[in-house]
């Protein structure tokens, strides 16, 4: 069997027991992550020549210059026969190589198959404003954020481009013209594909990760001439999605960045992957804010120590913290009550509402 082979046989077993990620590394066995463990898959352990191999056979001539230079190298690979892609990112330990491969969805997801709340497939289909999807690692951010591009693809005539690294989904053009621009490939940089960009007329544009001043100041500006632009950045809450962005610049910009970012919010959406109930499948929780009123005077006048409780008061909205999207899972049974608390940001709160005490409008949560 050929090195690629080998690969894809490995990549078939994670596909039919639904793994999320698949781990290659030399003298060991091949593992997979599988919820939150990492189980071992019934295959020979690969060698340091095994290694080398595959990577020689899927790795294009740049991606492999990147990964001498740099040591490491993130790619997309696309296993056709499956119908399936992957996300994989091969780097040297021990002076070997080893290999990660995050299993993507068969094509862009709908909102329908990820559990998420409808509001954000409603928010992506506004024409102008800035949609943020937070989260940590591995917390399916660039999941949601496919979908909403396959929201936009299905429901409105819109000319997309998305600047990714690498590129994870693809997409087929519906009532939308899409162009995915890969960094390292089709473009050197994000800096550089933000810069031509103006003159590519998107009505719609996707940030792959808001890394810092640079972006962030593009997504205000195309906000403000009337593009959407949805990005991921790394945060856990609301309140860090804030810190993280004003992290970027510095201190005596931070009110002019509230300010702007306060006119053009759209959405910004923190999510976190849960054991569901059954523990076979992973079940999203998802704080949201969106761009009312309160929530624009609140950011302008640098209050952001009230948002969580502008959140829990326009539920009807679709707002919603942490809290209240965790307990709305435990209520409905996809999680249990040990994995929503040990969740919460905010436990002996989520507990006091799992008994039906609810929490008045003074109280003071930071960061729920």
């Amino acid at each position: 069997m050929d090195k690629k082979n080998h690969l894809i046989s490995i990549l078939d077993h994670a596909i039919e027991r639904k793994g999320q990620d698949v781990f290659l590394k030399a003298d060991s066995v091949p593992r997979m992550r599988l919820g939150h463990n990492v189980i071992q898959l019934p295959f020979r352990p690969l060698t340091a020549d095994d290694l080398k191999g595959m990577a020689q056979e899927i790795l294009t001539h740049a991606q492999s210059q990147i990964l001498q230079h740099n040591k490491s190298v993130d790619f997309g690979f696309s296993h056709s026969a499956k119908g399936c892609r992957f996300r994989g990112n091969i780097f040297y330990q021990q002076g070997t190589l080893s290999m990660v491969f995050r299993l993507l969805w068969k094509g862009a997801p709908d909102f329908g198959e990820l559990n998420l709340p409808p509001v954000l497939e409603k928010v992506a289909l506004e024409k102008s404003g800035i949609i943020l999807v937070a989260g940590s690692v591995s917390s399916g951010k660039t999941t949601t954020l496919a979908a909403m591009i396959q929201a936009i693809n299905r429901h409105a005539s819109k000319h997309i481009i998305t600047i990714e690294d690498p590129v994870e989904y693809l997409y087929q053009d519906d009532r939308c013209l899409i162009q995915q621009r890969e960094v390292g490939e089709d473009t050197e940089s994000f800096n550089q594909a933000m810069k031509y960009i103006v003159r590519q007329s998107p009505d719609v544009v996707v940030i792959g990760e808001m890394r810092d001043a640079e972006s962030f100041n593009f997504a205000l500006s195309s906000a403000e001439v009337g593009r959407l632009v949805i990005s991921t950045v790394h945060a856990q809450s609301v309140y860090q999605v804030f810190d993280r962005i004003l992290g970027f610049f510095l201190p005596e910009h931070r009110e002019a960045v509230l300010r702007h970012f306060a006119m053009n919010i759209t959405c910004v959406a923190v999510q976190k992957l849960l054991v569901g109930a059954d523990e076979t499948g992973l079940v999203p929780a998802v704080e949201i804010m969106l761009g009312n009123y309160t929530v624009r005077q609140l950011i302008m006048e640098q209050k952001l120590d009230k948002l969580p409780q502008a959140l829990r008061n326009s539920a009807r909205e679709g707002m919603q913290t942490m809290d209240q999207s965790l307990l709305d899972l435990w209520e409905r049974k996809l999680i249990t009550k040990e994995i929503a608390l040990a969740n919460s940001p905010l436990p002996q709160e989520l507990e006091a509402l799992m008994k039906g005490i609810r929490i008045g409008q003074g109280t003071k949560i930071l960061g729920g």
